[in-house]
């Protein structure tokens, strides 16, 4: 019962957080801090990354070393928005911080469809064959281009 409360919370913060992220990156793109939903996202992405560490696990999965650095980057954001008011460089590392933890979840997202969609899972069954990779390489890919994009143009 507690266990499957914890895997709601997961799931819906985890949702809530990516979706949030997309419109504080949609924002971003155009120069623009939605500031509601730069919260939300933060918020959201902090509480998926922690309750992920509440499952019974016998070792650490790559998914837990996403959720420590996304953890990580988000203790940069929130000071460079909240503390330097994204004044200078602060407004560069906070829009590249807000990509990395979206990037991170995102990833993690994928990983847990290969994971748990039967379709997805039987095309990679170890997450170690060339579909997965693929699909990881171009989630990548996209939040490498779209970080040097949001990041120019946020700081102007």
């Amino acid at each position: 019962m507690v266990l499957s409360f914890l895997t709601f919370i997961h799931i819906i913060c985890g949702l809530v957080g990516i979706g949030s992220g997309a419109v504080v990156l949609l924002g971003m793109l155009k120069g623009e801090l939605f500031e509601k939903s730069a919260a939300i996202f933060l918020a959201g992405s902090l509480v998926a990354s922690v309750t992920g560490f509440f499952f019974p696990c016998s070792h650490l999965l790559p998914t837990h070393g996403a959720a420590m650095l996304g953890i990580y980057v988000a203790a940069m954001a929130i000071p460079a928005w909240r503390m330097f008011y994204l004044v200078g460089m602060w407004s560069s590392i906070f829009a590249l911080s807000i990509i990395v933890i979206l990037g991170l979840d995102t990833l993690v997202a994928v990983a847990h469809a290969f994971t748990f969609m039967k379709v997805l899972r039987d095309l990679a069954p170890t997450q170690t064959e060339s579909p997965f990779l693929v699909t990881e390489f171009v989630v990548m890919l996209v939040f490498v281009v779209l970080s040097v994009i949001a990041v120019k143009r946020f700081r102007n």
